[in-house]
């Protein structure tokens, strides 16, 4: 059973599709679309069930929303509005046919763009991983491997598709984004913390070689799903 605030949620997306002449996309694009409007007029992360909707369709552009509120600053928010504007003025110089409210478009049109930041930031690692955290227990790997087979030497408890070990499968998404590729502004590295070297390799490989003309020189690492 729905809450009262999912519905409502729910309704507003029906009517964003209406308003921006999509009613024939799922509910979840209207969803979608109605959260990064409200963080963007409230500069604010998503909370409660838009939280929860993003953390099941979306947890890429989840990231990338929360990312912003964490920042501390207007300068985020603002990339934001600047990333958008850029396909609102796209939609306004092109042919297609207007709609009823061209900002949500605009923000619908970008939506494929935040997912794919906000999955460069979760694909960047927090911090260096250290030895300790790839360090095995003595004793784990036998434990792993008797309950994998029931002590069985044979093996006929840990078969793959034996009966109580099949996973559920995932219901698909509904929210379902292309990958496209993308280029950061310096305000929007800055402010999305995608400035900064994950790990003292990197800030080694970002070094540049005291020759110029050196023929093996060391480049830094490229933006995941940025243009090679």
């Amino acid at each position: 059973m729905m809450t009262t605030g999912e519905e409502i949620s729910w309704t507003n997306a029906r009517a964003v599709l209406r308003d921006i002449g999509m009613p024939h996309l799922d509910w979840a694009h209207g969803v979608a679309v109605n959260i990064v409007r409200q963080c963007q007029n409230t500069r604010h992360r998503p909370t409660y069930h838009q939280q929860t909707f993003l953390e099941a369709e979306s947890p890429a552009l989840l990231a990338y929303l929360e990312k912003l509120a964490s920042s501390g600053d207007s300068v985020g928010w603002r990339t934001l509005r600047d990333r958008v504007q850029v396909h609102a003025d796209t939609l306004r110089d092109s042919d297609m046919q207007p709609c009823r409210r061209p900002w949500l478009a605009a923000i619908w049109h970008a939506l494929p763009e935040l997912a794919a930041i906000g999955q460069s930031i979760l694909d960047k690692p927090s911090k260096p991983k250290s030895v300790a955290d790839f360090e095995v227990m003595p004793g784990s790997a036998d434990a792993g491997s008797a309950s994998g087979n029931g002590g069985d030497e044979k093996g006929s408890a840990g078969k793959t598709g034996s009966a109580g070990t099949v996973a559920k499968p995932k219901p698909s998404a509904r929210l379902k984004l292309p990958i496209v590729a993308f280029i950061l502004t310096e305000a929007e590295k800055k402010a999305l913390g995608l400035d900064k070297p994950a790990s003292d390799a990197d800030a080694r490989d970002e070094v540049t070689p005291d020759d110029p003309d050196e023929t093996n020189r060391i480049s830094g690492p490229e933006m995941s799903g940025g243009f090679k």
